[in-house]
């Protein structure tokens, strides 16, 4: 699944590119809001959310009849999580790139915004930072080699922070290569599609003590997020547990054990 969301992603930002080029995502960037501290928000006491916001998945379908991204993102606020991770992609994921920018701009949205597509070109990054996007996802099996480190170069350059995800040891050195400061550990094997913290708990010890480290992928309630903070993990990210939640505020809460109905 990964290499034909790739070889799609490949095709669709070369046609956006050829129908509305970077000049004029680079007059919307000196327009847009001044990016907010992502890496600073997950560094505080105990483990941080990264909650995110999708319709659906390939593998599971729609993931919320009653999608609304707004709505959604604010129930997140008010249940304590740190950051959003907002899916830019709608043929594999039900979202756009508009929801993203939806969301950063909004008013009653404080918290920062991370644009999370599959990063394969630097029309991506522009698009993000010219949504109002605080950060990007970039995943190391998406890029071919020296893509991470140019790229990466760039968000920066842009004033995003960019979470690097990893999903082996070859992909955690790759990470490390261009001085990576959050990088992302993906719990679900690619092999078997297993969840497998114990192998996460393995690839945590490859990151120095300056990365801060985010769990993704199959947590699936309060007894994963302690688990994933007793590794080490400073965030996790979560979504198809708050997405298929009747209440993603009080869930959000739950998962952060700040209810008394954990």
């Amino acid at each position: 699944m990964l290499e034909e969301i790739v070889r799609y992603k490949v095709q669709e930002t070369a046609q956006r590119k050829q129908a509305h080029g970077i000049d004029a995502l680079l007059k919307r960037i000196r327009d847009a809001r001044a990016p907010r501290h992502f890496v600073g928000a997950l560094a505080g006491e105990g483990i941080s959310l990264i909650a995110e916001a999708k319709y659906r998945s390939p593998s599971k379908g729609v993931l919320r009849a009653d999608y609304d991204p707004l709505q959604l993102a604010m129930a997140y606020q008010a249940g304590g999580a740190s950051a959003l991770s907002v899916i830019a992609d709608s043929r594999f994921f039900g979202n756009a790139p508009h929801v993203v920018g939806m969301l950063a701009n909004h008013p009653q949205i404080t918290l920062p915004v991370m644009y999370k597509d599959f990063i394969v070109d630097e029309y991506q990054v522009y698009e993000a930072r010219a949504l109002g996007a605080d950060a990007v996802l970039m995943i190391v099996r998406c890029l071919p080699p020296g893509s991470l480190a140019r790229l990466h170069t760039l968000a920066n350059q842009l004033g995003l922070d960019v979470l690097v995800e990893t999903f082996d040891e070859a992909d955690i050195d790759q990470a490390l290569s261009v001085d990576a400061s959050i990088v992302g550990i993906n719990n679900r094997d690619l092999d078997t599609f297993k969840v497998d913290f114990d192998r996460s708990a393995q690839l945590f010890e490859c990151l120095p003590a300056s990365v801060i480290a985010v769990a993704e992928s199959g947590v699936a309630g309060h007894q994963d997020m302690q688990l994933v903070e007793r590794i080490g993990f400073a965030a996790a990210l979560v979504g198809e547990r708050l997405l298929t939640a009747a209440d993603p505020c009080l869930e959000s809460r739950r998962l952060l054990g700040a209810d008394e109905a954990v």
